[in-house]
């Protein structure tokens, strides 16, 4: 019982620490989205949905490390597990909502789904290019993840790099919303490097805490869904 009460009392670091980074990541979402309010419905629905869609990301990537602050019942990963799946799912919805928000505002206003109208500042071009690559990234990942999750349940482990796909794709997601931010003039100096500066940071920060030493903590504790009864397929 005592190595328990040690492992749980190690695990409340990293715990406490994705806490904070999620409510960052939740306030920072919030101060971006209320930038835009005066814009266009369809406009301000891609940007809010997007901020939602890069909130749920960070927190669904650091909620294994959460499970330090969870009652110790031996189940915490897959508890973690179950959770992770239901946050990044509703984040690939939120992707799809912002997406279709933008596409029909593109489709209304009559200009490229891709970025190349005339005159277009490149970061905006960039941006367009590069959220399609976010968005294939997502859905792979959210495909991928569900088929891993489902396989666990019956002892089979795929999609070993699922993990490291997703820190990745968080990431590239992070230098698109701080990309596209260069090329709002109406931003303060001061917010523009609280926003473009505190995306990436956070994002970063909760890559290393989703990495083995911030997952550590939800490992302190046996997990029922793993052991030799497993078979590694990929």
């Amino acid at each position: 019982m005592t190595g328990r009460a040690d492992a749980g009392a190690m695990g409340r670091g990293p715990a406490l620490a994705s806490m904070g980074l999620a409510v960052a990541a939740v306030a920072i979402a919030a101060g971006c989205a209320a930038q835009f309010t005066a814009m266009p419905a369809l406009f301000l629905g891609h940007i809010a949905a997007m901020c939602a869609c890069w909130c749920l990301m960070t927190a669904g990537s650091v909620v294994y490390s959460m499970a330090g602050f969870w009652p110790a019942t031996g189940k915490n990963k897959d508890t973690a597990r179950k959770a992770h799946a239901a946050i990044q799912s509703t984040a690939v919805l939120a992707a799809l909502v912002g997406y279709l928000c933008i596409f029909s505002n593109h489709r209304l206003v009559g200009g490229s789904q891709f970025g190349f109208d005339p005159g277009n500042p490149p970061a905006k071009t960039a941006h367009a290019l590069l959220g399609y690559v976010v968005l294939a990234l997502m859905l792979l990942q959210a495909v991928q993840g569900w088929q891993k999750f489902l396989g666990l349940q019956v002892g089979k482990i795929r999609h070993l790099a699922h993990p490291l796909n997703g820190r990745a794709t968080l990431i590239i997601a992070a230098i698109n919303m701080a990309l596209v931010l260069t090329t709002f003039p109406f931003l303060s100096q001061a917010l523009f490097l609280t926003l473009a500066g505190g995306i990436p940071v956070i994002s970063v920060l909760a890559t290393v805490l989703a990495g083995p030493l911030g997952k550590a903590s939800a490992r302190e504790l046996p997990d029922p869904l793993e052991g030799p009864g497993y078979q590694v397929l990929e």
